[in-house]
């Protein structure tokens, strides 16, 4: 069941189940956000910014919510929004962005490649051309600034993250974690199972005009390419 809530006197927190196939899939979540967005500009709603997470949108507004606009008139108004969420998507205009990114699968940078294929039971060559056949859904920014959870990896090269983290993983490692795949955009430490190394920067911190931070967006897809095929 759909839940509306306040998180402090200026965050609202919309949450879906996650269970029960009731959940707006990550396309209908990234429409779901830029709609809502829209939505409040039209209605002079106060600034505010949508987060996109699993199966959750967060609305944090930029000052404490008063006067004609306290968190219990806003959460009775999302609930009125939501009570239609295809019609609300239909009026979005919202386009989704491709990516394609260049890939150097194994060598240093990939030092799980090998163990990955023994398990699953494959060749290195053919984990790689799973993994880069693939097209992926960004469903939601976390852990670091730029990090892209992907969702889309393949059920065969779905593995538990690693018992004992990684203190040191290298920015523009590629690696996957349980269902997802993503690029670490900075040097951090990390529990996942790496494949390989991108070239491409994926967070700015002080981007063009007009331009986000991060390259990858909520709803965005991806695919990646090895690099002999580029």
């Amino acid at each position: 069941m759909l839940a509306i809530y306040s998180v402090s006197d200026r965050a609202i927190q919309i949450d879906w189940p996650l269970t029960g196939g009731k959940a707006p899939s990550v396309g209908d979540l990234s429409a779901l956000a830029h709609s809502i967005k829209a939505h409040a500009q039209k209605l002079k709603w106060p600034v505010c910014t949508v987060v996109q997470a699993d199966h959750c949108l967060s609305l944090l507004f930029h000052e404490s919510l008063k006067g004609e606009f306290t968190v219990q008139h806003m959460i009775s108004a999302l609930c009125s929004l939501l009570e239609k969420p295809q019609k609300m998507m239909a009026k979005s205009q919202w386009e989704v962005k491709h990516h394609t990114v260049v890939v150097n699968y194994g060598g240093a940078a990939g030092q799980d490649l090998d163990f990955l294929a023994e398990q699953a039971g494959l060749s290195t060559h053919e984990v790689i051309e799973l993994h880069s056949r693939a097209v992926y859904t960004v469903q939601f920014l976390g852990f670091l600034p730029g990090f892209a959870y992907l969702q889309g990896l393949p059920k065969v090269l779905q593995f538990p993250r690693r018992v004992a983290p990684r203190a040191r993983v290298p920015a523009g490692t590629l690696a996957i974690g349980a269902a997802y795949s993503a690029v670490y955009p900075w040097e951090s430490p990390g529990g996942w199972h790496l494949l390989g190394h991108v070239e491409r920067i994926l967070f700015d911190p002080e981007p063009l005009e007009h331009s986000s931070h991060s390259l990858f967006q909520a709803g965005d897809t991806v695919q990646f390419i090895r690099s002999e095929h580029a």
